[in-house]
């Protein structure tokens, strides 16, 4: 999961919805006031795809109810996206939908997820858009202190003791591999050629890196977000280390 399928309310389904949303690309805001013939309807979340020729409106409610849906939900949902132009209709609820709900839209426009299927539905887009990017963010100057071939760091490294080559060189041997690791796997060319259910188990990607890395690399996170931050920044305490060895960042 991107982050936690449960939130503890309406406001925090309702902002996580959104949240995700940015992060794939498409424009969205929460409570959004929309003139209709019938008088002026808030929108839960409003998004518009700003990249797509016709500029896609998505019109999005979420229900964070302990019940299901039912079908006069879904039905009065129909009306507002009809009268306030969407072109998709997003329903979503913490506990899912009534058979009678799920009936009513089929073969229309509007997708009925629970939180969590909203996550699956884009989790490989918020792969590519969010998670490589910042963790490529995250490694930039590491990758360049371990990386094969790297000119600038050659120059520097020419000039440092005996000792301080040591340091670089035990320091190169025990992190290189896995910057190299996390490197590829948040290259947008790897997430695109795999199948979102290759990625979406959190727990076999934490398990595979301590089995490759170590106990170093035990991570704790439930979740993709949060997951993001822990390695940002673990790798921001490693290159700090290379950082010691040459005196300042040699990057900067």
């Amino acid at each position: 999961m991107i982050e936690n399928p449960k939130p503890s309310d309406w406001k925090e389904l309702q902002s996580g919805v959104c949240r995700i949303l940015n992060e794939v690309g498409i424009a969205a805001e929460t409570e959004k006031s929309i003139e209709t013939p019938r008088g002026t309807v808030e929108i839960d979340v409003y998004g518009v795809d700003e990249s797509s020729v016709e500029k896609i409106r998505y019109i999005v409610e979420c229900k964070n109810w302990g019940s299901s849906i039912p079908q006069t939900v879904v039905h009065a949902f129909t009306s507002v996206l009809h009268e306030t132009g969407g072109h998709i209709g997003i329903l979503i609820s913490k506990e899912g939908f009534q058979e009678g709900a799920l009936n009513y839209i089929k073969h229309t426009n509007i997708v009925a997820l629970t939180y969590a299927e909203f996550q699956e539905r884009y989790f490989k887009l918020w792969y590519v858009k969010n998670f490589c990017v910042e963790i490529l963010g995250a490694i930039d100057d590491l990758l360049q202190y371990v990386e094969p071939i790297n000119s600038r760091r050659q120059r520097f490294l020419n000039e440092l003791d005996d000792e301080k080559k040591s340091e670089y060189e035990s320091l190169s041997n025990q992190y290189q591999v896995f910057t190299m690791v996390i490197a590829m796997l948040s290259v947008d060319k790897f997430a695109k050629s795999h199948e979102p259910t290759a990625l979406f188990d959190i727990e076999d990607f934490k398990s595979r890196l301590v089995d490759n890395f170590g106990e170093e690399f035990r991570y704790q996170a439930s979740y993709y977000r949060d997951l993001v931050i822990e390695i940002s920044d673990h790798a921001s305490k490693i290159t700090e280390k290379f950082h010691v060895v040459f005196g300042r960042n040699i990057f900067a």
